[in-house]
């Protein structure tokens, strides 16, 4: 099950894998939360991820009327399929969705991306992904920082520590990604500018915190900023008919183009859970744009750093981190991958293909 930008690429060599096991038949279902091309289509294509065999269409709404709609949707689906597993990833509406109407119909639930913590409950993200690992027979950790969560809170399915599959898709993509340089494209210098994600609302909706982002970076005049614009960001910039300096915006980028961007970058400043493991395995530092991140690891090895949510805080952090991005790099040298693990792809098959056997 997929219904977002993020599940879709995270799943594209697990499903890979899936449809070409001749023990598996195969279904990918689409809740359709994410809609836009430039945030759903163009990711099936370009990762070669297979038609989905239903598309649920739910598109915008709160989060009752979101995860209400495709419960209703996906119990019907399972009820008229009767699947031997559902598989989930992450921290979404979709995902929260998928898990309980298929666990209240007694159908094993693989959590993909499980144990992630931010100690956050105020974050709907938080709430999603707690829930879905709670009632999953089968979770599977990025992580040992992962797993110990789980294993802390005594969850009631199984847990394994096999690593991220978005490592599986990342390493996949940099072949085509390193050949691209889009930063020559844009009039940019390799390590030469600074790459900016922002969507989440408590940094788009909130005025004094956006102030906050753009204008430290929109200061720094030797370090252009390239900003894909994420749909709700840009509808509040619109609407402030704001004026940034030293921005390229353009529009989001496919998963090649947005890890040719990054590998090319002097720094990164998002609000992504992906990107900032991206922006590690590119070896680039990281400033983020939070609280707290599931990402501990990143923080810890003194390569990503969290800004909080004060504005006087952002502004401190940014203007740290771009001063100091040059001396921040080195400390990539030698570091671990503590998200790699060895056929991670293969072994999350072969413990859905398992569960599913084993049933509830």
């Amino acid at each position: 099950m997929v219904g977002t930008r993020p599940e879709i690429i995270r799943s594209a060599t697990v499903v890979s894998a899936l449809k070409a096991d001749p023990e598996v038949r195969f279904n990918l279902v689409h809740t359709g939360q994410h809609y836009d091309f430039l945030m759903d289509r163009v990711f099936f294509r370009e990762l070669a991820i297979p038609r989905p065999s239903i598309n649920i269409g739910v598109g915008s709404g709160t989060h009752a009327e979101q995860t209400s709609v495709m419960m209703l949707e996906m119990e019907r689906y399972f009820e008229r399929t009767r699947p031997e597993i559902v598989g989930v990833f992450g921290d979404t509406n979709s995902g929260l969705a998928a898990a309980i109407a298929a666990v209240k119909l007694q159908i094993p639930v693989a959590h993909l991306e499980a144990g992630c913590r931010e100690w956050e409950m105020d974050m709907p993200e938080e709430i999603n992904r707690r829930r879905m690992d709670h009632c999953s027979r089968v979770n599977l950790a990025v992580s040992e920082v992962s797993a110990e969560n789980l294993r802390r809170e005594k969850v009631a399915g199984d847990v394994y520590n096999l690593g991220d599959p978005l490592y599986d898709v990342y390493r996949a993509c940099r072949k085509v990604s390193d050949g691209l340089e889009l930063w020559r494209g844009l009039g940019l210098k390799k390590n030469g500018y600074a790459l900016l994600t922002l969507h989440r609302p408590a940094n788009v909706d909130d005025e004094r915190t956006l102030d906050a982002i753009l204008s430290v970076l929109s200061s720094c005049a030797d370090l252009p900023v390239v900003f894909p614009v994420h749909p709700r960001t840009r509808k509040h910039l619109k609407s402030r008919k704001r004026r940034l300096y030293n921005f390229t915006m353009i529009d989001p980028l496919s998963y090649h183009d947005i890890l040719s961007v990054l590998g090319g970058a002097a720094l990164a400043v998002t609000d992504s859970g992906g990107l900032q493991k991206e922006a590690f395995w590119s070896r680039v530092p990281c400033a983020t744009v939070r609280q707290n991140t599931a990402w501990s690891e990143t923080v810890d090895f003194g390569v990503n750093f969290l800004t909080g949510k004060e504005p006087e805080g952002i502004r401190e952090v940014l203007e740290e981190v771009i001063g100091g991005r040059g001396e921040i790099k080195k400390r990539f040298k030698g570091l671990p991958n503590p998200y790699h693990k060895r056929e991670t792809t293969g072994r999350t098959v072969g413990l859905m293909k398992k569960y599913a056997r084993e049933g509830w």
